[in-house]
C-alpha cells in the first residue's frame, strides 16, 4: 500500500474530525445513543452509531455498496467512535478496496481496543504475516471481550503450535486474565495437537509464577480421567495446583493449602455422612504439624477419604503414621490401593509391619496390564455395635521399590 494513500485517508479523517464544533458533537452523541437502539437504522438516523450499524446490517445481507454509504455518514457523524471507521475498514475490505481499508482500520485501531471488527482485521493481518507477538495481543483483546468463534480458535491452535506462540500464551496467563479458566475449560474438548499445544503453555505460565483457578482446573482434569486420559489429567492438576512437590501421592502430610481443594480427583476427596466425619485437624502428638482425624461409628470398614493416581505398572512401598485418639500406635486407620474396576493391590485385612514407632509400611505390585488408573483409600476400621472410634493418620508416602533400591546402593 503506498504511504500517500494512507496519509490521504487518514488526512480526511482528520479534517473531518476538525469540522465537527464540540457543542454540535455532543448534541448528536445524544441523539444517536437513543437512534442506535432502533431496529431501523436505515429509517430514523442522525448519528454514527446508528450509520455504523446500518453499514453493518448491509454487510450482513450482502450489500457492501450501501454499507459503504451508511459507513461514511457514520465517520462524519462520530468521527473518534471507533465502531463507525472500523465500519468503513469492513465495507472496503468487502468491497476489495485492501488499502483504504487497511487505512480505515489504521484509525480504528488507534481508537480503542474494544471495537471487534478492529481487532480480528487486526489479528488477521498479524498471522498473515506470523507476528506473533500481535497476534497474542490481539487474541488477548478479543478473549476479554468474551468472543468465541473460529478466528480465536484458530488464533489459539496457531500460537501452541510453535514455541514462540506458546511462550506467548504462556505471558498472558502470567498477567492472570480473565479468560484463564476458559481456556482450561476447553482443554478436555481439544485435539491432540491443540491439547497438547496449550498443556505446553499452562506449563510455562506455571513455572513463571501464574495462578489458576483450581475448581477449573479439578473438573477438567475429572473430565479427562472419564475420558481414558487419566495422566494428563494428573498432569494438568500437578502443574497448576498441586503445591505439594509433585510425587505420586497428593498432599500426604495433610499441609496443603485448604484454598487450593477441589473437585480434582487427583486430591483428598474428605467423606463425611452420617456416623462417619473425617477431616484435617491440628495433630496430637506424636504426630505433628495437621494429620486427618476420623471418627467413625460404622459397623463396616468404610473409606473415609481417597485420591486417584496413575502409577506404572512395578512394585511400590506405601507407609504411613497412624495413632488412636491418645496418640498411641494405631491399627483402626490403613490405607488401601485398589485399581478402578479390577480390585485390591493390598491386602487390608493384613496389619502392615511396623517399622519405627507409629509407622507401618507395606508393599504392592500394579499389574502390567489393566490397571492404568488407581484409587488410594485410607480406610477405618469397623466400630462395635453402639461404639464411636477415632482414629489418625498422617505423613503417607508412595514410592517405587526400584527407586529406593537405588538410592541405598548410592
Amino acid at each position: 500500500m503506498a504511504p500517500t494513500d494512507i496519509r490521504r485517508t487518514v488526512g480526511a479523517v482528520g479534517i473531518t474530525l476538525g469540522a465537527i464544533a464540540l457543542g454540535v458533537i455532543c448534541w448528536m452523541s445524544g441523539v444517536d445513543r437513543a437512534t442506535a437502539q432502533s431496529t431501523h437504522p436505515g429509517v430514523s438516523f442522525f448519528g454514527g452509531e446508528a450509520a455504523a450499524k446500518g453499514a453493518f446490517s448491509a454487510l450482513v445481507q450482502g450489500d457492501p455498496q450501501t454499507a459503504l454509504v451508511d459507513a461514511k455518514r457514520a465517520v462524519r457523524a462520530a468521527p473518534v467512535d471507533p465502531s463507525t471507521t472500523s465500519a468503513l475498514g469492513s465495507a472496503l475490505l468487502a468491497l476489495g478496496r485492501d488499502d483504504e481499508a487497511h487505512a480505515a482500520f489504521t484509525v480504528a485501531g488507534t481508537l480503542g481496543w474494544r471495537d471487534v471488527p478492529t481487532q480480528f482485521y487486526w489479528l488477521a493481518q498479524a498471522g498473515a504475516v506470523g507476528d506473533v507477538g500481535v497476534v497474542a495481543q490481539r487474541l488477548d483483546a478479543l478473549l476479554r471481550l468474551n468472543i468465541t468463534n473460529e478466528a480465536v480458535a484458530n488464533a489459539l491452535y496457531g500460537l501452541g503450535q510453535t514455541s514462540l506462540g506458546q511462550q506467548a500464551l504462556a505471558m498472558l496467563l502470567v498477567k492472570n486474565p480473565p479468560w484463564e479458566a476458559r481456556f482450561v475449560a476447553e482443554i478436555s474438548d481439544l485435539e491432540e495437537a491443540d491439547f497438547a499445544g496449550r498443556m505446553t503453555a499452562i506449563d510455562l505460565a506455571a513455572t513463571q509464577g501464574a495462578t489458576f483457578d483450581c475448581e477449573t482446573v479439578g473438573i477438567v482434569a475429572g473430565r479427562l480421567v472419564r475420558s481414558g486420559n487419566a495422566p494428563a489429567g494428573k498432569n494438568l492438576w500437578q502443574i497448576t495446583c498441586d503445591r505439594t512437590g509433585g510425587g505420586l501421592l497428593s498432599d500426604g502430610d495433610f499441609e496443603g493449602d485448604p484454598s487450593i481443594a477441589s473437585s480434582s480427583p487427583f486430591t483428598w476427596q474428605m467423606r463425611s455422612e452420617g456416623g462417619l466425619d473425617a477431616a484435617v485437624q491440628p495433630a496430637p502428638a506424636p504426630l505433628s504439624g495437621h494429620a486427618l482425624r476420623i471418627q467413625s461409628s460404622k459397623t463396616a470398614r468404610i473409606d473415609a477419604a481417597s485420591q486417584l493416581t496413575t502409577l506404572g505398572p512395578g512394585r511400590y512401598r506405601l507407609s504411613w503414621i497412624a495413632a488412636d485418639e491418645g496418640g498411641g500406635p494405631g491399627s483402626s486407620v490403613t490405607v488401601s490401593v485398589r485399581c478402578e474396576g479390577a480390585g485390591e493391590l493390598t491386602d487390608t485385612y493384613v496389619r502392615a509391619s511396623a517399622v519405627e514407632g507409629n509407622r507401618v509400611a507395606t508393599t504392592f505390585t500394579v499389574p502390567s496390564e489393566g490397571c492404568p488408573v488407581q484409587t488410594i483409600a485410607i480406610q477405618k476400621a469397623a466400630s462395635g455395635l453402639g461404639e464411636t472410634q477415632t482414629g489418625w493418620i498422617d505423613e503417607i508416602t508412595l514410592s517405587p521399590i526400584s527407586a529406593q533400591i537405588a538410592a541405598q546402593r548410592s
